[in-house]
């Protein structure tokens, strides 16, 4: 007997010793993975599902009172492709705080110092970079439902009839003592008992998986806040101190929650021991009675729980644009001052693209772009954009130096027809226009983009709406970047808007864009040298050359100015 219990304790030492070392190697694995791939190119994509439960963060805390880039120019922007690239979160809370920073810029006057202390400590300390994502790390990912999805469903979810489990549980303590008296009557009895407490426990557990699945996520992070705390309580620099104290007074408010908590959150597997305990608790509902317990302490302390997802989140944001900042390597940090007029960027560029050509502007007022297609108009519309965005979210900018105020970021880019409402392109236009004006009508200082202004309807009521529009928008204080293929407003606006525009350079047979900004407007019209660069007939670009030179002849620019 002895020696079967010696050679048990051997096997279960050697078992869970293997199963620490395994451990310790993933671990240290993933740490020197952490070091060697910092900074590279981010590839990580986004299903449409997680893209929704990014969201979640966001819209559990969404204020109408604070400003929110809209989803026009969210998707005029492609700012979800952009959030991918810097996004090297390791958890479903870093996910969802560094989407919310980035769709509630900071619209006033806002002290980034301790900002700048924590994301460039984290992106120099190598090790303490690497024991947080360690910890980030293991508490993982939700799934295609955020956390907050639940919390805001808590207040509806009602616990398990306490009663009714209890006395089917009760009840086998007199079938049992029938056994003694009658053992056919009891064993009976103790079977029905079995079969009613199994059926009555699936019923319920129905009701309550989608809470355990929550349960099992807090449970997670509450458990690998533990590591989080020790970690940052290890570290010298101090510079996460305020978020270790918070840390480490609300886990503490779960105690009673975490205890016993593996009946209903605890993961076995599928070998032996996990198929008996299962059985244990259809028969006996201990996991179901341990719930109803859990979720009383959850909806007590919801405030704790967002508390600790909200600093988990910020460190991992933190990190992750610390890392952003690397893999980004020119960049600058912004001048924000709400006393400056207009915007400055010099040698800025589109985040997405691999080899960008960089442009620079001084726009101390609205600015009327003028050029051909694909000539770099709407990219360079776009670089501005983000790059205003990018300032006052995560306090980075992908240029040499930029200066502005703190602006309301609104853009009218790439509409579409709306087939589901039967809206045409024009309507959708006027709307997204319209949402810019009523912006400035708040009073908020606004940079708005608007590309093609109106191209949805005819030449005459383009130009002379476009034109009304335009100057509207800039006498309201709005600064205005504005791409056109019509001259006439270069003209029209000379007084409000300073022009710019784009060239490309045509050769025999070949076309090449500069994409490089050049001061004044587009000094020629290239659409039909295009045509006869690419060989259309000269029978095509004869008539249309002569077509051109008789509609011009209709405008008079002098008589649209007034």
């Amino acid at each position: 007997m002895t020696q079967i219990i010696v050679v048990t304790v051997i096997l279960l030492f050697i078992i869970f010793g293997a199963g620490y070392y395994r451990e310790q190697n993933e671990k240290k694995a993933y740490k020197e993975s952490l070091l060697k791939d910092y900074g590279k190119v981010n590839n990580r994509k986004f299903t449409s599902d997680e893209l929704k439960s990014i969201r979640g963060y966001e819209l559990y805390h969404r204020d109408e009172n604070d400003f929110l880039i809209d989803d026009t120019t969210w998707n005029d922007l492609d700012m979800n492709l952009i959030y991918a690239r810097m996004n090297y979160c390791k958890s479903s809370s870093g996910d969802e705080y560094l989407y919310n920073m980035l769709r509630h810029p900071q619209t006033l006057g806002h002290d980034w110092t301790d900002f700048e202390k924590k994301v460039e400590g984290l992106k120099l300390d190598e090790n303490l970079r690497s024991e947080l994502a360690l910890c980030l790390h293991d508490i993982g990912r939700s799934g295609n439902l955020s956390i907050y999805s639940y919390l805001d469903k808590l207040d509806e979810a009602k616990g398990i009839s306490f009663g009714a489990n209890m006395a089917g549980v009760i009840a086998y303590i007199p079938a049992i003592a029938i056994c003694f008296l009658n053992l056919p009557v009891g064993i009976a009895l103790v079977f029905i008992l079995a079969v009613y407490n199994i059926a009555f426990y699936f019923k319920q557990k129905r009701k309550i998986e989608p809470y355990i699945i929550c349960f099992e996520y807090i449970f997670k992070v509450l458990k690998n806040c533990d590591s989080l705390i020790v970690t940052l309580k290890n570290d010298r620099s101090s510079i996460l101190d305020e978020e270790m104290e918070v840390l480490n007074e609300t886990t503490e408010a779960f105690a009673s929650f975490r205890r016993f908590s593996s009946l209903v959150v605890g993961d076995l597997g599928t070998g032996p021991l996990a198929v008996i305990l299962d059985y244990v608790k259809m028969l006996t509902h201990t996991d179901l009675l341990k719930f109803d317990s859990m979720l009383a302490q959850v909806k007590q302390h919801k405030g704790e729980i967002d508390q600790i997802l909200r600093i988990t989140g910020q460190i991992d944001a933190y990190m992750s644009i610390g890392e952003y900042r690397t893999y980004l390597n020119d960049h600058c940090i912004p001048e924000l001052d709400d006393g400056y007029k207009g915007l400055e960027i010099e040698e800025g560029y589109h985040p997405l693209i691999s080899e960008p050509v960089t442009n620079s502007i001084d726009a101390k007022r609205s600015i009327l772009l003028t050029g051909s297609n694909a000539s770099g108009k709407s990219t360079f519309l776009k670089m501005i954009a983000i790059n205003a965005l990018l300032s006052q979210s995560i306090h980075t900018v992908c240029a040499k130096r930029y200066k502005a105020p703190y602006y309301e970021i609104y853009s009218s880019l790439n509409l579409k027809d709306n087939i589901l409402s039967g809206e045409s392109y024009y309507m959708v236009e006027i709307r997204s226009i319209k949402r810019i004006i009523d912006a400035c009508d708040r009073g908020s200082k606004v940079l708005g983009f608007v590309d093609e202004v109106l191209r949805g309807t005819n030449t005459v009521e383009r130009i002379a709406a476009s034109s009304a529009i335009l100057r509207n928008l800039n006498s309201k204080g709005v600064l205005v970047f504005a791409a056109t293929h019509d001259l006439e407003l270069t003209a029209i606006l000379e007084n409000e808007y300073d022009n710019y525009h784009f060239d490309e350079v045509i050769d025999v047979n070949d076309v090449r864009f500069t994409y490089k900004l050049s001061e004044g407007k587009a000094t020629s019209r290239n659409a039909i040298r295009l045509l006869i660069t690419m060989g259309y007939d000269n029978d095509i670009t004869d008539k249309a050359i002569d077509m051109a030179k008789a509609l011009e002849k209709d405008f008079d620019i002098n008589r649209l100015k007034e």
